[in-house]
């Protein structure tokens, strides 16, 4: 689903989130309403192309986005891999403290408690990162 979005997205003008329409309204709720708030969200072409393409049934956009918001829910699945990308590039798989402790990604909080500990290291402190197949 995420590369059929950014097919979209590189054919199209980038587009702006509900939320950023509806703050417009919010600060001027006379002169913007609700109504027109919704209106310039779903006219952007991005968004357009979005709708034909769950009404048509393609099978990466679902009619949940005719309902919702797909720029928002992009930005968000975008911003959770790139964390999720960022998180496990230290720690690895398994992390073995100075003390001797073992914790590894099977456990509740490992990669903020893995990241955590290595953040918490004497800057002279030397890393390890073994590559073990057994």
């Amino acid at each position: 689903m995420l590369a059929a979005w950014n097919e979209l997205t590189a054919a199209h003008p980038p587009a702006r989130p509900l939320v950023d329409f509806v703050a417009r309204h919010e600060a001027d709720p006379e002169g913007y309403s609700l109504a027109d708030a919704k209106r310039e969200h779903l006219a952007q072409p991005l968004v357009q192309d979005v709708a034909r393409r769950a009404v048509a049934g393609d099978p990466h956009f679902g009619t949940s986005f005719l309902l919702n918001d797909p720029v928002a829910y992009f930005a968000r699945q975008h911003e959770e891999n790139r964390l999720r990308a960022i998180q496990g590039t230290v720690p690895g798989f398994a992390l073995i403290t100075l003390d001797g402790s073992w914790t590894d990604a099977d456990t509740d909080g490992y990669w903020d408690r893995g990241n955590r500990h290595l953040d918490d290291l004497d800057p002279e402190a030397v890393v390890v990162d073994v590559l073990c197949h057994c």
